[in-house]
């Protein structure tokens, strides 16, 4: 914990457990003089690790922010030295000095944390069926003894695809069961190109578009918007994409856009027009996939299906 004038720099170590969270409220309520209403608690984004913290300290009545790692990584200066008590103070100087900036961090609904977590699960089963996968095609693929095949121990395989399968069954009766959740998800299968592996994951990662509050955000979370850097004279790199972003959607999105070029629809057509012009086909793609991502936001912002026809009235 740290002052508003970094004069004074309070420090303490606590379990990841339910013992080591109340320590931490009974210390947050001692250091603070009570006054844990004046408190805002950044955490940095570690994955499943913040989870518990996270909601402990909301359910408490606490004011909570996430915070991508990388970022406070960037705003340190001297990276000499490091250990716990060195993170937590540049943690706590990063919230500080971007307390204006800092989102507070929202609560998602029940229905939203169990898709998170069948999401989650998916993604580790397609993992393990990729690798096992492609284990059997490097055999088959470089057997140059010509040894004689052995017989084909896939059990393992089915019953991952069986799993995956189920999972993406009670993912439908989960989103079927929530009326915000089907009809936010009945918005984005309406964009041509989008499907729902690809609405799920958006519906999941923006907390319900909470998180993005336009198609600029949409797009720059998603890692599609271009940006140009420029110094004096001597500097004048050509625009590229950054690589902050968030990489599921970002390679969600890519799919999305290869899936818009087979459809032969308007998005195919200004691909092939753009490339007959001489520009560079993945930054063509890109473009695409910028567009999806505005598509994405806009029908949620309208709260009405895509319509290809439709005509922006500022």
């Amino acid at each position: 914990m740290i002052n508003g004038e970094k004069s004074v720099v309070h420090h303490q170590r606590f379990d990841q457990s339910k013992q080591g969270f109340a320590e931490l409220r009974k210390w947050l309520i001692k250091i603070s003089g009570k006054q844990t209403g004046q408190l805002l608690i950044c955490v940095e984004n570690t994955g499943l690790y913040d989870d518990a913290l996270l909601y402990f300290l909301t359910e408490k009545g606490f004011t909570v922010c996430l915070e991508n790692a990388a970022k406070i990584k960037a705003s340190i200066r001297d990276r000499r030295a490091k250990n716990d008590q060195l993170d937590a103070r540049h943690i706590a100087i990063y919230a500080l000095r971007h307390v204006d900036e800092l989102e507070v961090w929202q609560k998602p609904r029940a229905v939203v944390d169990q898709l998170k977590q069948l999401l989650a699960a998916r993604a580790t089963l397609l993992g393990h069926l990729t690798s096992i996968n492609q284990a059997q095609k490097e055999i088959e693929g470089f057997n140059w003894a010509k040894l004689k095949k052995t017989k084909n121990y896939d059990a393992g395989i089915k019953g991952l695809r069986k799993d995956i399968e189920q999972i993406e069954a009670d993912i439908w009766e989960l989103i079927k069961s929530d009326q915000a959740l089907y009809k936010m998800f009945m918005l984005l299968l309406s964009i041509p190109a989008i499907g729902k592996i690809t609405a799920w994951h958006f519906i999941c990662y923006t907390n319900e578009f909470k998180r993005v509050k336009s198609g600029k955000n949409s797009s720059s979370y998603c890692g599609v918007v271009p940006f140009k850097e420029t110094s004096g004279t001597t500097r004048n790199t050509p625009t590229r994409i950054s690589q902050e972003a968030n990489r599921t959607l970002k390679k969600l999105l890519h799919l999305c856009a290869l899936t818009a070029l087979k459809m032969k629809g308007e998005l195919a057509m200004y691909y092939q027009r753009k490339i007959a012009e001489g520009k560079h086909a993945l930054k063509v793609i890109n473009a695409i996939r910028n567009t999806l991502a505005l598509r994405i936001a806009a029908v949620i912002r309208n709260d009405e299906p895509y319509n290809e026809n439709y005509i922006y009235q500022p």
